[in-house]
């Protein structure tokens, strides 16, 4: 039965005091929206805000999990999660709202619905597909509705028109409820506890503020008739009596005394009623009382362990509501399986400075997190130059790859060569391992952003018979890809070249650190990269649309189909070439720069391709190429391989993992 039925079945039923007399107006609108309770002060959801402990509530409980950051994050394949700002509702739920609020302003306005009203909800906008903004409802003029066995929602308009939506298009915020689809009013049901308060609050005020209580017996010097006697009473029973009329002065006359005999307020134990009062409505909300000021019985030992029961047990229903609400709503079935949406509570829960210290240094010093993740846990910024990303583990406080591939030393520094040589493939092999993830999630960054990208803004230019608007804009888009390719995939380079830098420099005894030649050597390595990407995905872009609206196929969805593919298959790709490819690159830069004149391709592995293993001993001078640009390598059992571009060192192919050594 919905409300307005409620209310039809009210409207017919007859008083309890009187079962022939129908239900009047007053109690009738009590009945639904709030009125005088037995305490004598009439609650609603908006008187409730005057009593100072029902806005602190809602205020807290408002106010706190809107400020807190809510995410998009995409799922890993490996497992775990990453963030997604590219996606159409992150700047939504993390900046603005709509044009006239941001994030937080909107989150908490419906938020404050929710847990003063029961509910909120917030109409969701959406264009071409994309959610786009989110406005709030007033919940007083927004109600759930079934229809045609459909959850629809009936809102009010301000001119008394009703709009209907469908469920769809409503964000609602339950709370606690009865039938899943309104929430209880938390002020409505305690209406008489707040009702309470708020008359405790206006006693107190007319108390002070009047400066005189009447309470006792009136004494007349004769003797009234009965006439006179009801005269009396009723003259000091309708000018007096009542809440609104206490403390009032007394005008009395022929003769007649006052002599009170009433409790004053500190007798009656105003002072503990009213700090019941405050309990009984942090209670109502699930507010620990020194959240709202009462610090009476809260000590420095049990504050902190009473915010962490706050987030765990008062504001983690709220927030899993959002969540569930905003996955189900906000992304469709597909996106559900690869996009969701989660709150950022780690500050919340961060307790003293002493204790979150030695946590975060247990997780450093076993290789869990780096540098620059424990900074952004504490607010700051990164370390310069990328430092802050390696990973460390405990004891030497070395890079984990390091820790893998050290070997002990022969003996002082002049000795070392005898064991340099041996180790030189298997140590930096092993780098190229630890750091292939990194390489990975990277360029799987790089993938989803431009998938994205591509299927929002130039998918839909396809719909015209010709590619040449589709074209315009692939070649823009990739103009200024190069700025956000970069950005992602400079600090694993740097990383990687760095680690790579102090291994190679170790076998020849080149000079220590990142010179400034192989800075700009990494930073013209890095640029190349991009080159090669943006050109290969351009380049198969424009050939398979082509291609598609030539046979006179459906370009969009080949577009598509490709761009599934490389989220699946590509940055794999890109982490197995790039490891050895850059790994090979910094090495020679390396020997270069030490002095050595000759390099060697050294085979890695058992089960490398019969064109490696010729390869495997070749000797150049370091300046000369091991093949020639046109080149056709040959292998017996084989297919030949055409070299389209001098190798200085390996990779020749794809997934080769062979090494340049000294030679």
């Amino acid at each position: 039965m919905g409300v307005w039925d409620n209310v039809k079945a009210l409207v017919g039923r007859r008083s309890l005091e009187n079962p022939q007399t129908p239900l009047t107006e007053k109690e009738l609108l009590r009945h639904v929206s709030g009125g005088p309770t037995l305490a004598g002060a009439t609650v609603d959801q908006q008187s409730a805000l005057r009593l100072a402990a029902v806005f602190a509530c809602i205020r807290i409980l408002s106010e706190t999990p809107a400020s807190l950051p809510l995410l998009v994050y995409k799922r890993l394949p490996g497992g775990g999660k990453d963030r997604a700002p590219e996606h159409p509702c992150y700047p939504v739920l993390h900046d603005m709202a709509n044009p006239e609020m941001t994030a937080m302003t909107l989150r908490e306005t419906v938020q404050a619905h929710a847990v003063g009203w029961g509910d909120g909800y917030a109409y969701i906008r959406r264009e071409h597909g994309w959610v786009t903004e989110l406005w709030p409802l007033l919940p007083q003029r927004t109600r759930a509705i079934r229809k045609d066995g459909e959850l629809r929602y009936m809102v009010t308009l301000p001119n008394g028109d009703s709009a209907e939506l469908p469920a769809i298009d409503v964000l609602h915020i339950r709370g606690l409820g009865f039938d899943g689809l309104r929430g209880y009013s938390p002020i409505a049901l305690a209406r008489e506890a707040i009702g309470l308060g708020l008359a405790a609050e206006e006693f107190g005020a007319r108390f002070f503020g009047a400066g005189t209580n009447l309470g006792g017996v009136v004494e007349h010097p004769g003797k009234l008739g009965t006439e006179a006697h009801k005269n009396l009473k009723d003259s000091l029973s309708s000018s007096y009596q009542g809440l609104g009329k206490s403390h009032l002065l007394l005008i009395l006359e022929e003769g007649m005394k006052f002599q009170r005999f009433g409790v004053p307020p500190n007798e009656a134990q105003f002072i503990e009623l009213r700090k019941f009062q405050i309990a009984e409505i942090a209670r109502l909300f699930r507010i620990p009382p020194h959240m709202i000021a009462d610090l009476e019985r809260s000590t420095h030992g049990n504050i902190e362990h009473q915010a962490i029961d706050f987030v765990v047990h008062t504001l983690r229903p709220w927030l899993v509501r959002w969540e569930q609400e905003i996955n189900y709503k906000l992304f469709t079935p597909r996106e559900r399986r690869e996009h969701f949406a989660e709150h950022l509570v780690d500050g919340l829960l961060r307790g003293d400075a002493r204790s979150r210290s030695t946590a975060l240094a247990t997780l450093r010093q076993n290789g869990i997190i780096n540098a620059d993740e424990w900074r952004a846990l504490e607010n700051m910024n990164p370390q310069p130059d990328d430092m802050g990303k390696v990973f460390l583990v405990n004891g030497n406080m070395v890079p984990i790859s390091y820790a893998a591939s050290k070997e002990p030393s022969a003996g002082p520094v002049g000795e070392r060569h005898v064991v340099r040589e041996a180790r030189a493939v298997s140590s930096r092999e092993r780098i190229g391992r630890s750091f292939r993830p990194l390489f990975q999630d990277a360029a799987e960054r790089v993938v989803r952003r431009e998938k994205a990208d591509i299927l929002r803004g130039g998918v839909k230019l396809l719909a015209e018979p010709t590619a040449a608007q589709f074209e315009n804009w692939l070649s823009e888009f990739y103009e200024a890809a190069p700025t956000w390719i970069s950005r992602t995939m400079r600090p694993v380079m740097r990383s990687y070249a760095e680690a790579i830098q102090a291994e190679a420099a170790y076998e020849v005894n080149g000079p220590a650190g990142m010179t400034p030649e192989l800075e700009a050597f990494v930073a013209q390595y890095l640029a190349a990269f991009v080159a090669r990407y943006t050109g290969s995905s351009a380049g198969q872009l424009r050939q398979l649309v082509r291609e598609a609206l030539e046979a006179g196929e459906d370009a969009a969805e080949a577009v598509t189909l490709r761009l599934e593919d490389w989220e699946q298959s590509r940055p794999g790709r890109v982490a197995v070439n790039e490891v050895a490819q850059e790994g090979n690159a910094i090495a020679r830069e390396v020997f270069v720069a030490a002095g050595v004149t000759r390099l060697r391709w050294q085979n890695v592995g058992s089960k490398t391709c019969a064109i490696c293993a010729e390869m495997d001993g070749k000797t150049v001078a370091i300046h000369r190429p091991f093949v020639q640009d046109g080149e056709v390598l040959q292998a017996e059992g084989q297919s030949d391989m055409q070299i389209y571009r001098p190798a200085l060192h390996p990779p020749i192919h794809h997934a080769c993992v062979c090494q340049v050594v000294p030679g």
